[in-house]
């Protein structure tokens, strides 16, 4: 048996199967009379569309079909919103474009072909007539007395604005020592998996059901999306998810594409694929992360914060996509942070401009958050002669303060942090780093003219916020466990979790348990029942008297009177002899875990850099990373995705950026555009783990997948500001790449 198996450092049992070759992606997928479909993108930011002709492409040879948003009908489906606010404009976006275009790479016509190089030359023969019209390409654009209306409904193309208020910000700003204003501003990044995005559809010719097949990471949203959409029965849509090639909740939408390829394998009655190449993922996958935080602090001179002003502005681009919302709502929600601050206010709006659509991407409004906040504190800490950490300590909820309800909320759940040591985390990343040695050293080279820096973020994240998520758990005769979940594996290990969950709780080898992740006809209708009744039942006891023990149900108390799993699953066999009457057939069990208290996970990030004076390059010199996930299920996974949110959080400060000109064109559509962290730029990564258990479930644990990408964007930054604080050199805008560093400090010798 396999007890111990939580918290222990297994290795990831889809690795071997993956790193030989042996995966499963959409791309994979062969299906007899396959099509490819194409679509045919706006060139231009912002237009209207007149007439489009096909013509010529549906005479090319190899080509199959082709059309506009007229092909749905003259009601076409609208792409609604899932997260949504009181205060939300209805900002309809259309499967293709109807009657305007508002962003480069919108599409406006679909191509099917016999292969994908024809659907794509096909292309260059479709004909659309575009009156172009002037373009917002930034939220100070958009929100100009002349900008041009993008959206009836939003006529000062704000789609949505709120106001967040706790306690009397005003009276505590009169009795501030000093009042600190700053305009910190993160770019629009995204997230840049290996796999790109993917959809087969196949409209089974018997059943007469949709199968899709989608590159993405929540397959029942999109069966009840597409349904909606398409005005079908859910029942009649079955959508799988093979192996992903990672998601960063970019793959967490659903895209024009999802319906257009469904819409077409209905249409044609044909299997019709869709793969995204690198462009199309730069112009029209969701973007996220860019936001204006005008804050004000009001401090005394010891350093205590009396209260705390943010106006934030998000660029949500073209529309409001179904996860668009999540952004700026966790972002003013998590601006005041794990810290004791009693007034607070918040103005929040939300705002279109002419980009690609904005929604969830690692995180998801808490990493810009987390920047504009720590930025601001270690410039508060400056002007008052404080050291950071000093600063950060002085003002941290005590632990003696939880659990706490802050009075904020989001979409995604109210701010109440349950667990945690918000200080210790603090400590122990300054005990790991040696602070006070390592400032010393710092004085040292900084009188040799180096250019060290000293960086630190501390974090908290809303985790598991639900609204529930269900499970599937059966025995097999031969004692084998299947576990089935609508969760999805995309990558971050979660089958191997949940194989020692389940390993650990019935006490059976993680070999012979089976998880099937995301596949919305895995999950059975019924009840099953429960191990310990039917137990009771066979031993002739109570169930009070069953207790399990080494993967078998015993007699309390008693030695060598147990039913192993396996014994169990036969003598539970429709038509088995042995099973009571009143014992439905199946060992199995079904729950829906439903969570409206989601739990916080927190964290200190603490980064040694040096900044080469000539090339503004940055290297990372150390990395800490103190994390509170509560009780860990496997180490090695946590410590894994640690790093990748921090690879991705160290990418967002220091290199990627996705670049609009004033007329809507993305500069950076690419890899050869767009900078992307390389192992190289990746350090070795110091880690402690506090686990603080939660209360809010039985396992006690908390998320952990974004932490690093919510610390290192704000703690990076804040090590390189720290370097050039000698030259005089501020930081309130990210990428610090080497070309704007190296303008930077040759500016200032």
């Amino acid at each position: 048996m396999s007890p111990g198996l939580l918290g222990a450092r297994v290795r990831r049992n889809h690795d071997p199967r993956l790193l030989t070759g042996h995966g499963a992606f959409v791309d994979d997928l062969r299906l007899p009379g396959q099509l490819h479909m194409a679509v045919w993108r706006s060139p231009v930011a912002h237009a209207l569309v007149g007439r489009v002709r096909l013509e010529r492409a549906l005479g090319l040879p190899g080509v199959v079909d082709a059309f506009d948003v007229n092909a749905f009908g003259p009601s076409p489906p609208v792409f609604a919103t899932v997260v949504s606010h009181e205060s939300l404009k209805s900002c309809p976006q259309f499967p293709l474009a109807k009657d305007r275009v508002r962003y480069v790479g919108e599409g406006v016509a679909v191509v099917i072909a016999e292969t994908r190089a024809i659907a794509e030359d096909a292309l260059e023969q479709v004909e659309v007539d575009l009156a172009t019209l002037d373009v917002v390409a930034s939220v100070e654009a958009a929100l100009a007395p002349t900008a041009p209306r993008l959206h009836e409904q939003a006529m000062d193309n704000i789609c949505a604005g709120w106001t967040i208020r706790l306690g009397d910000v005003e009276a505590a700003f009169k009795r501030a020592h000093l009042v600190i204003r700053e305009r910190v501003a993160m770019q629009r990044y995204t997230g840049v998996p290996i796999e790109a995005r993917g959809v087969v559809a196949h409209l089974d010719p018997i059943s007469g059901e949709l199968v899709m097949w989608v590159s993405g990471q929540w397959p029942h949203t999109t069966r009840t999306l597409a349904a909606r959409m398409l005005r079908i029965s859910e029942d009649l849509i079955r959508v799988v998810t093979p192996d992903v090639g990672g998601g960063f909740g970019v793959k967490e939408e659903f895209y024009p594409e999802d319906l257009l390829v469904a819409f077409a394998a209905r249409r044609l009655g044909r299997p019709i694929k869709w793969i995204e190449d690198r462009r199309e993922h730069f112009l029209s996958v969701v973007h996220a992360r860019e936001q204006v935080h005008e804050l004000e602090l009001a401090v005394q001179r010891d350093g205590i914060i009396l209260g705390l002003r943010d106006r934030i502005l998000t660029d949500m681009g073209a529309y409001v996509r179904a996860l668009g919302f999540v952004n700026p709502s966790l972002a003013a929600a998590s601006v005041p942070g794990p810290y004791a601050i009693k007034d607070v206010l918040i103005e929040s709006a939300a705002v279109l401009t002419n980009k690609s659509p904005a929604s969830a991407y690692r995180g998801a409004g808490q990493p810009e958050a987390t920047f504009a906040r720590e930025r601001l504190f270690d410039i508060a800490a400056h002007r008052l002669g404080i050291d950071p950490a000093d600063f950060r300590r002085r003002n941290l909820l005590p632990a003696d303060a939880l659990p706490i309800d802050t009075g904020l909320r989001s979409v995604d759940g109210p701010v109440r942090f349950d667990s945690g040591d918000f200080t210790l985390a603090l400590d122990s990343a300054l005990r790991v780093l040696d602070y006070p040695r390592l400032k010393e050293k710092q004085a040292v080279l900084r009188r040799q003219g180096r250019l060290p820096g000293i960086g630190l973020a501390v974090y908290a994240q809303i985790t598991g916020s639900g609204p529930f998520e269900g499970a599937d758990v059966r025995v097999s005769s031969d004692g084998r466990v299947t576990l089935v979940t609508g969760a999805v594996d995309i990558g971050q290990g979660l089958a191997t979790a949940l194989a020692q969950i389940v390993g650990d709780e019935l006490g059976v080898p993680m070999q012979d348990v089976i998880v099937s992740c995301g596949d919305t006809a895995r999950i059975p209708h019924g009840v099953g029942t429960y191990a310990s009744r039917l137990a009771a039942a066979l031993l002739e006891i109570g169930p009070q008297d069953v207790e399990w023990r080494d993967g078998a149900a015993s007699v309390r108390g008693v030695a060598g009177r147990s039913l192993s799993l396996a014994e169990l699953a036969e003598a539970c066999r429709p038509g088995a002899s042995q099973r009571p009457p009143e014992i439905e057939p199946g060992l199995e069990a079904r729950f829906y875990y439903e969570d409206d208290n989601p739990p916080f996970a927190y964290g200190v990030h603490a980064v040694v850099v040096d900044v080469d004076r000539e090339t503004g390059l940055v290297r990372l010199e150390r990395y800490v990373v103190v994390s509170d996930a509560g009780r860990l299920i496997n180490p090695t996974i946590a410590e894994g995705q640690i790093v990748g949110g921090l690879a991705q959080g160290l990418g967002g400060a220091l290199l990627e950026e996705l670049v609009y000109d004033a007329d809507g064109q993305l500069l950076a559509s690419s890899l050869l555009d767009y900078a992307l962290p390389a192992a190289r730029h990746v350090p070795m990564v110091e880690m402690l783990h506090l686990q603080i258990p939660t209360p809010l479930n039985p396992l006690g644990v908390k998320g952990l997948g974004e932490g690093g990408a919510v610390g290192a964007h704000a703690a990076v930054a804040n090590a390189v500001a720290d370097a050039l604080l000698p030259l005089g050199i501020e930081v309130r805008t990210t990428p610090l790449s080497p070309a704007r560093l190296a303008r930077q400090l040759l500016a200032h010798q």
